[in-house]
Formats: C-alpha cells, structure tokens, sequence
C-alpha cells in the first residue's frame, strides 16, 4: 500500500489537481445556454430540460461513494483512470443524441464517471499534507470551481451561436476528459499511504459519529444546493423577473460566481489566521446574505440585485466550499478518501434533490428560486451553528 513513485512537488500536484477539478464544473455549466437549442431540436420538456442538469449531480452524488472505495481500497491513480474512461463514454453519448432518453443516460454516465475527480483529488491532498497547508491546497483546487462556473456558460453560448449548435458544445467535455485522461497516465503516480484503512461497511457510522464534522457536511450540503438550483432554475427567473436574453443569462451566471473564486481565495489566506469551522461560519453568514438580496427580487426586481445576491452568495459558498472539506477530511485522516466521497455525496445528492424538486414549489420562476434557496440556506446555518456546539466534544485527530 506504499506509492509506487517518489510523488513530485507539492506545487506541480497543487496545477494538476486544479486543472483535473474544472471537468466536473464544466460538465454542469456548459448545459446552463443550451436549454432552448436541445427543447428545440430533441424535443424536450421543460422537465427533461432540467432532468439533464439534475441527472447529472446525481451521477456525481451516486459515483463518489464508489471512488472513495476505490481510491482507498485499489489506489487513487487506478480510481481516477477508470472514472475518467466512464465519464468519456457518457460525454460521448450526450453530444451524439439523438433523442432525448440518450441524452439523459448520457449526462448521468458522464457526472457517474467525474465523480471520480471530486474525490481522488482531494484525497492526494489530504496523502500530501495536512493542518492549514491542506486547507490552503483545498482552497487552491477549489478555484476551478470559480472558473467553470464563469467560463463554461459562455463557452456553452459562444459554441452555440458560432454555429457549431449543441452537440459542439457538449462534445468539449469528452474531449477534454479525454485530455485529461492522458495527462492523468502519464502524471498522477500513487500516493496512497501505507495504513490508510480498507473501506468497509462501518465508514459511515464512523463519520457519523463524529458530530462537528457531521454538521458541517450537513450544513455545506444544505448551503451548496443552493448553487445547483440557481443553474437549474436561475435562466427561468431571470427571463421572466428582469427580461434577460440567452446571452446576458449566460453573462449574469457566470460573472457573478466569479464570487466563488473571492471566496476561495480568501479562505486561502485567512487559513493560518482561521480554523476551518470558523471559516465554514463566515461563508455561510455570506451566503445567507446573498440569499436574502435574491429573495427580494420577488418584490422589486432588477438586474443588479440579482447580481449582487448570487455574487454575495456565492462568496460564501466560495469560502465554506474548501473549510468544510478540510475539517471533515482532518477529522479521519486514515480514511480520507471515503471521508471525501461521502461529503462530496451528500452535497450532490442534496444538490440533485433541490434542484430537481424546486418544480414542484408553487409560484413563479422567481418565487420558487428565491423560496427554496431561503429554506436550504437557513436549514444549512443551523447546522453550523450545531456545529460550533458539538465542537468540544470532538476529537480532532
């Protein structure tokens, strides 16, 4: 169970880890601009148009358990080759669909295969280093998950009026798992350390009973979600609050989770200064804040205001994204890979549920937007504030 190869630099891990994370946000958030072209040209509902989105997390949320048992059990270089060759065949099945049901097996096929870059990533962090350098190196991984969220949606739109339509722009994701795939054999060595314990059935009670670290995964799923309905359900209120076109949706969703890299990289710096669940409460402070300026859209809306609320809150999802993952990653320290695929589960699932459930709210667009986000945002700090409670009581090692 010892690496197979002395492991390069911290840093040279710190560009590559970064560059495999963009590939789960980038297959989220090239769909956002393509919602109108696939319900054209495959004839989807309304439903399947945000099933797309919704079958997606799942996929993340139902794989991670299977690469937290893989990295711990079989090595995380083998887990992340496997998944990534999962995620390339379903990225190739979405883009040549040629109905809808294809396209929906696609998308979970791929989010069930980069399900393995949400968890082998963190858990060769955590193999690497530990304390505020895994807190920053968390921080520092978590910036992919600003720039995807920014860049992927106009990417998306460019594609797609350039001419190249939808299949162009959902044929970037296999291409570039396939790039990364290769990259990955030929530069991601062992790292999985000797006495890292086998995965079994007791993993979960183990990281149950561990009460300030359950809270936290509890509250940074609740707050997380959050950012899966503001995709799924974000384009509807504003075409129908403010009046955005497809470009200037595209625009608005990505510029404001530029917050996101904010609050990443404030985490970064704050990590010597700041535990990781002080952190996870600021973040959350902030994304009850931002929460809140998007719920009074309801009652006066306008453009600025919603940029303003996602970009407050996605600063504090930003900052409790990383201090979240460290402090339950440092509560079990010999089962880091499981440690991560279950919190990166429970955010997904959580993510999945929100976002495919919000429909079913009464209202508008804008009021079940702004009504489930107010419901998983306060349940979210609840849970930190327990949180704080229960942390005496825990064992940090």
């Amino acid at each position: 169970m010892t690496a197979v190869e002395s492991p390069p630099p911290i840093r040279s891990w710190l560009i590559w880890l970064t560059a495999i994370a963009c590939l789960p946000p980038l297959g989220l958030n090239v769909l956002v601009p393509l919602d109108a072209a696939l319900r054209e040209d495959l004839g989807l509902t309304a439903w399947q148009g945000q099933a797309a989105i919704a079958l997606y997390v799942l996929g993340l949320a139902m794989g991670q358990p299977l690469a937290g048992i893989g990295a711990d059990r079989w090595g995380r270089r083998r887990t992340l080759l496997a998944g990534l060759l999962l995620g390339l065949g379903g990225g190739l099945l979405a883009a040549l669909a040629g109905h809808g049901a294809t396209l929906l097996a696609g998308r979970f096929l791929t989010g069930l295969g980069l399900s393995v870059v949400l968890v082998v990533p963190r858990a060769t962090l955590r193999d690497l280093c530990h304390g505020a350098a895994l807190q920053r190196g968390m921080a520092i991984v978590s910036v992919a998950f600003a720039l995807m969220p920014a860049v992927a949606p106009l990417l998306g739109w460019w594609l797609l009026v350039q001419g190249g339509g939808w299949r162009t722009a959902l044929g970037v994701v296999p291409v570039l798992i396939a790039l990364g795939g290769a990259v990955a054999l030929w530069r991601h060595v062992e790292t999985r350390p000797a006495g890292t314990t086998l995965p079994g059935w007791d993993t979960l009670p183990v990281l149950w009973r561990h009460a300030a670290p359950r809270w936290v995964a509890l509250g940074f799923a609740a707050i997380s979600s959050v950012f899966f309905l503001l995709i799924a359900h974000g384009p509807a209120a504003l075409r129908e609050s403010v009046g955005l076109d497809g470009r200037e949706i595209a625009a608005v969703l990505g510029g404001t989770y530029l917050g996101f890299l904010a609050g990443s990289l404030w985490a970064m710096r704050q990590s010597r200064r700041l535990g990781g669940l002080a952190l996870c409460h600021r973040g959350g402070a902030l994304a009850a804040l931002g929460v809140l300026v998007i719920a009074g859209c309801v009652v006066w809306p306008s453009p600025l205001a919603w940029i303003a609320g996602m970009l407050v809150y996605s600063t504090g999802h930003g900052v409790i994204f990383p201090s979240a993952l460290s402090v339950v990653m440092q509560a079990l320290p010999t089962r880091a890979g499981m440690a991560a695929a279950f919190t990166g589960m429970l955010q997904m699932a959580v993510g999945a549920a929100v976002s495919g459930g919000a429909a079913l709210w009464p209202g508008t667009a804008t009021q079940r937007t702004a009504g489930v986000a107010l419901v998983m945002v306060g349940l979210g700090v609840l849970a930190l504030l327990a949180a704080h409670r229960a942390r005496p009581a825990v064992d940090p090692t």
